[in-house]
C-alpha cells in the first residue's frame, strides 16, 4: 500500500499552482511543483510519480512534445498524465491522446479534476484484500505473477498443477482464480473452469481470470463460453493485470453484497416471490418516503399502473407456470427499462406500480408511450403480450398530496384505458376521453 498520492504538477502560473495546491492539500496528496517540461523530465529521473499534470502550453514545450518523452523514462510508460488547456479544443483534444495524454481538462475544470484525482489516488493507493488462486505450470512465470500480486496487497495461493489447485479451491474461499489455461498434468486449465463452473453452490460463482500464450479470437470465446469472467494473453503486462484483478474482485464483492441486500429484503417480505420486485408491502413502505422526498424538493412525481391485456387467457390457455413466467420477465424489463431512480413493484395479479421520480405527468406520459411501444416488439416467455397503463395527474405536489390520490388517479386512468380498447397509456382525467385508438 502507497502511503501518498505523488503528482507532480506541471505549470508557471502561481494560480494554477495555488488551485491544485488546495487539492492537494485537502485530500492529503503530496505534490511537487515545476515550471518547464525540462524540469519536469529531471524530476521524473530521479523521483517516482503516481501522476502528471502538465499545462499543455508550456514556455520550452508543448503538452503533445512532453507526453512523448515522458513516456520513453523508464518507469512512466503507463503513468497518468493530464493535459490542461485555456480553452475546449477537439483538435488539441485528439492530438494529446495520440500523443499519450491520458485525459485533458479545460482550466475550469477543477471539481472534475479533483473528482478524478480523487478516483486515482484510490485505486493506486487503497490496500487490496483478499485471497487469489494462482495456477501455472511454467516456474518463472508463477514466481512472477505471485510476486506482482502479493506486491498489490493480495493474498496468493500458488500451485504449479491443476489438480492441487482444484483441492485447495475445495478447502478455501477465493475472492478470484487466476489460471493459465494451457497446463501440463492430468488436468489443464479447461478442465479446472469447466469443474468450478459445475459446482452448485456460490463457490462455482467465482470469477475466473484465464490467461494464455495465444490469443486467437475463437478461442477467446471458447473461453467466454465455458465461463471464465476475463482474459489476458502473455506477455503480460503488470499494470493492465494488476487493475483487471481488482476489477473482477471489486465486481463479484458488489455482486455478493446486492444478493446479500436482496436475501435481506426478501427475508422482511419486501420482495414478490414471482418476479423479485418489491411487492405490496415494500410499496406501502417506500411510497410514502418517496412522496415526502418530492415534497421536500419540490419537484414532480407521478404514479403509473401497468395491467397486462387479457392475462387471464395466459393462464387458460398456457397454464399458471408459464403465466408466472411471463410475470417474472415483464418485472425484469420494466426494472431494467425504465429511467434510474423509478421504482417497479408488483403490486398483485397482472398489475405493476411505478413511481416516476422527478417526473412530471407529461413526461411521465412521454416515457410510458415509449416504453408501450418497445414492449409491443418484444415477447415475454415467448408470449406475445400487451398493456393497458394509467397514470396519475396531479401536476404540482403539494402538502396536501397523499399516495391515496395518486394511486386512486391512476387506477381509474387504467380501468378507462380498458373501456377503450387497451393497449394504451391513458393520464387520469376528470373528462371522459373519446374511443380513439393508440
Amino acid at each position: 500500500m502507497k502511503n501518498k498520492f505523488k503528482i507532480l504538477c506541471v505549470d508557471s502560473s502561481r494560480l494554477f499552482q495555488a488551485v491544485v495546491k488546495e487539492i492537494s492539500n485537502t485530500n492529503g496528496f503530496f505534490t511537487k511543483f515545476v515550471s518547464s517540461g525540462k524540469e519536469a523530465l529531471t524530476e521524473i529521473k530521479n523521483q517516482d510519480y503516481d501522476i502528471v499534470c502538465s499545462a499543455y502550453h508550456l514556455s520550452d514545450i508543448a503538452g503533445d512534445k512532453l507526453c512523448n518523452q515522458i513516456r520513453v523514462v523508464p518507469g512512466y510508460q503507463h503513468i497518468r498524465i493530464i493535459l490542461f488547456t485555456a480553452e475546449e479544443d477537439k483538435n488539441l483534444l485528439k492530438k494529446a491522446l495520440l500523443a499519450g495524454a491520458t485525459d485533458i481538462f479545460c482550466k475550469t475544470q477543477f471539481k472534475q479534476f479533483e473528482a478524478y484525482l480523487k478516483r486515482s489516488s484510490q485505486s493506486i493507493c487503497n490496500t487490496n484484500i483478499g485471497q487469489i488462486l494462482l495456477i501455472e505450470d511454467s516456474p518463472s512465470q508463477l514466481k512472477w505473477m505471485e510476486v506482482v500480486l502479493s506486491e498489490a496487497g493480495w493474498e496468493v495461493h500458488s500451485f504449479s498443477n491443476a489438480v492441487e489447485a482444484m483441492t485447495s479451491f475445495s478447502e478455501n474461499e477465493y475472492d478470484l482464480v487466476v489460471t493459465d489455461i494451457v497446463l501440463e498434468g492430468a488436468m489443464s486449465g479447461l478442465s479446472l473452469v469447466r469443474e468450478i463452473r459445475r459446482i452448485s453452490t456460490d463457490k462455482g460463482l467465482t470469477p475466473i481470470f484465464a490467461m494464455s500464450a495465444y490469443n486467437e479470437a475463437s478461442r477467446r470465446i471458447e473461453l467466454y463460453h465455458l465461463g471464465i469472467n476475463d482474459y489476458i494473453a502473455k506477455p503480460i503486462i503488470p499494470e493492465e493485470f494488476i487493475f483487471r484483478v481488482n476489477t473482477l474482485i471489486q465486481s463479484h464483492r458488489t455482486f455478493n453484497e446486492l444478493n446479500e441486500e436482496k436475501n435481506h429484503l426478501k427475508s422482511l417480505a419486501l420482495l414478490d416471490s414471482v418476479t423479485g420486485l418489491y411487492n405490496r408491502n415494500a410499496f406501502n413502505q417506500f411510497a410514502t418516503m418517496e412522496l415526502e422526498k418530492s415534497k421536500r424538493n419540490q419537484t414532480p412525481m407521478s404514479l403509473a399502473i401497468v395491467d397486462i391485456d387479457y392475462f387471464k387467457l395466459v393462464n387458460d390457455k398456457l397454464g399458471h407456470d408459464v403465466g408466472d413466467q411471463v410475470l417474472a420477465d415483464v418485472g425484469l424489463w420494466l426494472s431494467k427499462t425504465l429511467r434510474k431512480g423509478d421504482m417497479v413493484f408488483r403490486w398483485g395479479g397482472e398489475e405493476f406500480v411505478i413511481l416516476l421520480n422527478a417526473c412530471s405527468p407529461e413526461n411521465a406520459k412521454d416515457v410510458l408511450e415509449k416504453q408501450r411501444i418497445r414492449f409491443n416488439k418484444r415477447k415475454f416467455a415467448n408470449v406475445a403480450i400487451t398493456a393497458s397503463t394509467g397514470i396519475s395527474n396531479v401536476k404540482i405536489i403539494n402538502e396536501k398530496t397523499t399516495i391515496k390520490q395518486l394511486f386512486k388517479q391512476a387506477d381509474e386512468a387504467v380501468y378507462k384505458a380498458k373501456e377503450l380498447g387497451r393497449n394504451r397509456v391513458l393520464t387520469f382525467s376528470h373528462k371522459q376521453p373519446t374511443n380513439t385508438k393508440p
